[in-house]
């Protein structure tokens, strides 16, 4: 096993392969820590002392954020400011400051993903990864100035928070103008080559390599076929982030909120349950930012092409479906509370 990992490691894709597999195995170490810190916890008055921690506190907004998010971009950055005293040395660099600089950011992350070169796309898969941070980090900048520090939660009454937002669509849409110019300088030959490799019938599509023969310019798919993949993921990332924050503030009022002391009880009861862990679970693998670090992991695998066709509309089905499902759990755990 060990002679293994060491041939795999003299290549490129080995290295990917056993750092993925590192990543992953750290995530499930992670997600099971979480689940235990739930079932001793609630998500009301927590107290928490020293520094910054993934399990302490936790809040509505914490469970459903992705785990790349929740176990990388967020420690790390309040780390940073903890070891750093970054919020408070400079004191005048306020959040919206940096939301623009990480909008920046992602304008000079589509440019290099916009590449032929597959080591300038995963360059541009890196920066844009920094610029996620960035956006970690005005947040940790708002939080100590505001003296909240650790207390993950959407502030939707200031103006820094449309700000934020505005920011984090527009860098978002910008990185994914920069996949899209990719995509329409592609010879006929990088489409064609999925054909070759016995991918030719994509899930849910009528013809082979997701379009059809009247949808082809000189051998590749037209430049509205690209578009259209391209603008159906967009919309996806779109209506989840936005079907997203609605639910975090939904699960957020029924367990965050203080009641009676019979109500309490059955709250507890349905906040260490089983299905409640199940959906907010699946919540962190399909908000807007989990969509978009799986997009940046294709990106760099360079397989951005099969994922686009993949999800062109089975990613529509999976968020319908878990809101669905989310929208009767809520309904449910309101009339067992008694709210």
């Amino acid at each position: 096993m060990f002679s293994y990992m060491m041939q795999s490691l003299k290549s490129d894709r080995g290295c990917y392969f056993i750092l993925g597999l590192l990543l992953f195995l750290y995530i499930i170490i992670m997600d099971i820590i979480l689940y235990c810190s739930l079932q001793n916890t609630t998500l009301i008055d927590q107290k928490h002392e020293g520094s910054y921690s993934p399990f302490s506190p936790l809040s509505a907004k914490l469970l459903m954020s992705d785990p790349i998010q929740h176990y990388i971009i967020n420690p790390t950055s309040e780390r940073f400011d903890e070891i750093t005293r970054f919020s408070k040395i400079f004191y005048f660099i306020s959040p919206n400051m940096i939301s623009f600089t990480h909008l920046f950011l992602a304008l000079v992350a589509a440019k290099f993903v916009s590449s032929d070169s597959l080591r300038t796309r995963r360059i541009g898969v890196l920066v844009y990864e920094f610029r996620t941070w960035l956006d970690s980090l005005d947040g940790v900048v708002f939080r100590s100035h505001k003296n909240q520090q650790h207390e993950y939660k959407s502030h939707h009454d200031s103006w820094g928070f449309f700000i934020d937002a505005g920011c984090d669509i527009t860098g978002g849409v910008i990185f994914s103008f920069g996949v899209l110019f990719y995509l329409f300088k592609m010879s006929p030959s990088f489409f064609n080559k999925y054909k070759e490799e016995g991918s030719a019938t994509l899930p849910l599509t009528k013809a082979e390599n997701g379009y059809s023969s009247g949808e082809k310019t000189n051998g590749k798919p037209s430049k509205k076929m690209i578009f259209w993949k391209c603008l159906c993921f967009g919309m996806q990332v779109f209506f989840s982030s936005g079907t997203w924050d609605k639910r975090v503030e939904q699960y957020g009022d029924i367990y965050a909120t203080k009641l009676d002391a019979q109500k309490t009880v059955r709250q507890t009861a349905s906040l260490h349950s089983l299905s409640t862990w199940l959906i907010l679970y699946v919540w962190r693998y399909i908000d807007g930012q989990a969509l978009l670090q799986m997009y940046c992991l294709v990106i760099f695998m360079d397989k951005v092409w099969e994922f686009l066709n993949f999800v062109q509309y089975v990613g529509f089905g999976v968020i319908l479906f878990i809101n669905v499902i989310s929208e009767i759990h809520l309904r449910r755990v309101r009339d067992y509370i008694g709210l």
